[in-house]
């Protein structure tokens, strides 16, 4: 799955990348390959107004609207602005832009304040000097078109608003690019790019590269070049988008991607009845939460193996002729450690599922939990008994190791605890006088734990997980709560500051990233509740001093 998005996101930079060449076509299409989409002024004054009000000092809303009521006299504040572009059929673009409004000629007067004037020209249109490529403007009822082509604005629509496909309505601000509408030639021209860099950086060994390693590497660049090549061949379009949501009381940005239906990608991308049999793992009263679970594609899991063998090799290739292991029993169980463990992620990559979970807290000094579904796990259980022993018999201070401090639910779990020095008192209100941690391993889960009480905490999740088995689940899911780790940096640095801004972050305090399923695609959405942007708020006033002070 990591591997699966970090080529879909690859992709996607690099459709950005043709994006900026200057393009854009060869044969006609109807389809624009981009838009850009900004909401209706009220709408979108109301949003902004929502977040000063919230981050600036009291009144800002009102400020801002008043400053704003001239520019709105402008324009008709119900509906959006937009932006179309299509290929021009040769080697350009045609761009029309559309601006609602019924008071042109002070449109205009304000854009001559701007040095830009614009004269009469043929047609009944407006030619903009903007002392670059010629602009041309064409009143309609309750639109002014404007666009760098004057054909374009012979048959403009009578309601422009439909070209946006929606847009303006996901987002107060949004950009989509129709990779499928763009000219082939030119994303053939990214390519080729990327493909001279690749073979540039596997055309000789690194310095103490062995001829397998280097091998090894340049086979990965061109695999890799072939899965960006179909995923391009593949994909449908791209979104990027801002929104100000004041139902949901935050501020998110999402950049997504889909793929055409029915392509080898679009079904790699498949996240339907997702589930999870480790819910309790990130519990909802946690500092942080991580989540994960999905399944795996077949070729892309079988890809990854590939690959993963290929690191294996390197790595027990170096293991074997590394002079600084001191002694053969260390270079042994190095080598069975690594051997082991790719076999066990491999393992998983076969099962067709991944399903992972964990969760910090920070109510009673820091603590985490998590666990990771992992086929064959117990397949570690031996290998960790031996690091164990080999640690000890090489270093006569390591840490103890309770070995089968518990069995529980078909795993077995070893502790150790790590003392703090008393002249550490820092790290101690952190973790107490010791570091507690556990590790452990089932057939098919291998679970971890940092703090105190950590294993019992464990044993907690592993029975409600248990009886909450199959849940619906996000595909990715990362979500930190400002108030608790604010709360807990106060208490840690006896900062006033840091507690205003946890009291101001409140219940709304989630900063969150996620990966959400669409058709055929997924976005990646970053998001910001309001007590985040409040005790962020909170933060750069008490750093606005300094910043007076400084002499840049």
């Amino acid at each position: 799955m990591l591997k699966l998005i970090k080529q879909q996101w690859l992709t996607v930079l690099l459709v950005l990348s043709v994006g900026v060449t200057p393009a854009l076509a060869q044969v006609q299409s109807a389809k624009p390959m981009a838009v850009i989409a900004i909401n209706n002024y009220n709408d979108l004054s109301k949003d902004i107004g929502w977040v000063a009000d919230m981050v600036g000092p009291p009144g800002t809303a009102a400020m801002i609207e008043a400053q704003g009521a001239q520019f709105a006299q402008m324009f008709d504040t119900t509906k959006p602005i937009g932006i179309v572009v299509q290929s021009d059929g040769v080697l350009g673009a045609k761009v029309l832009g559309f601006i609602p409004t019924n008071n042109l000629q002070q449109l205009v007067g304000m854009l001559a304040l701007f040095g830009m004037t614009a004269q009469p020209t043929d047609g009944g249109l407006l030619e903009l000097q903007t002392g670059a490529t010629p602009v041309y403007i064409k009143e309609g009822q309750g639109w002014a078109f404007v666009s760098n082509n004057k054909e374009t604005l012979a048959n403009v629509p009578a309601d422009p608003v439909p070209l946006l496909g929606g847009l303006e309505k996901e987002y107060d601000v949004a950009i989509k690019g129709n990779v499928d509408a763009v000219p082939p030639v030119f994303m053939q021209l990214a390519m080729s790019q990327v493909q001279a860099g690749l073979q540039a950086s596997t055309a000789q060994p690194l310095p103490g590269e062995t001829e397998q390693a280097f091998e090894a590497r340049r086979a990965q660049a061109m695999q890799s070049m072939e899965e960006m090549q179909k995923a391009l061949n593949d994909m449908k379009s791209l979104t990027v988008g801002l929104n100000i949501d004041q139902t949901r009381e935050s501020v998110y940005f999402d950049f997504g991607f889909d793929f055409k239906e029915g392509s080898e990608s679009a079904r790699s991308m498949d996240y339907s009845d997702v589930t999870t049999n480790l819910s309790a793992f990130a519990g909802d009263n946690a500092a942080v939460t991580m989540s994960m679970a999905g399944k795996i594609d077949p070729i892309q899991g079988a890809q990854a193996a590939a690959q993963i063998d290929m690191v294996r090799d390197q790595a027990l290739n170096q293991l074997e002729n590394d002079p600084n292991i001191p002694t053969e029993e260390l270079r042994a169980i190095a080598i069975k450690s690594v051997a082991t463990l790719v076999d066990v992620v491999n393992g998983t990559m076969a099962a067709g599922e991944f399903d992972m979970a964990a969760s910090m807290t920070m109510d009673d000094g820091m603590g985490a939990i998590g666990a990771v579904r992992a086929a064959q796990a117990d397949s570690l259980e031996a290998v960790f008994r031996e690091l164990v022993t080999v640690a000890k018999e090489q270093d006569p201070e390591f840490p103890p190791v309770q070995l089968d401090a518990l069995k529980h639910a078909g795993a077995t779990f070893h502790t150790m605890s790590i003392p703090i020095p008393p002249f550490d008192p820092q790290t101690q209100a952190i973790f107490g006088e010791a570091v507690d941690i556990s590790v452990g391993m089932s057939e098919d889960y291998i679970y971890f734990g940092l703090g105190k009480g950590n294993l019992e905490k464990i044993k907690s999740a592993i029975d409600v997980s248990a009886a909450n088995k199959g849940v619906e689940a996000d595909v990715m899911k990362m979500e930190m709560s400002a108030s608790k780790i604010l709360t807990f940096a106060a208490e840690q640095a006896q900062d006033p500051t840091l507690q205003q801004a946890a009291s101001a972050a409140g219940s709304k305090d989630k900063a969150r990233m996620m990966i959400i399923p669409i058709e055929n695609g997924a976005k990646f959405r970053m998001e910001l509740e309001s007590g985040v942007l409040k005790a962020i708020s909170i933060g750069a006033q008490a750093l606005q001093p300094q910043l007076d002070e400084s002499p840049f």
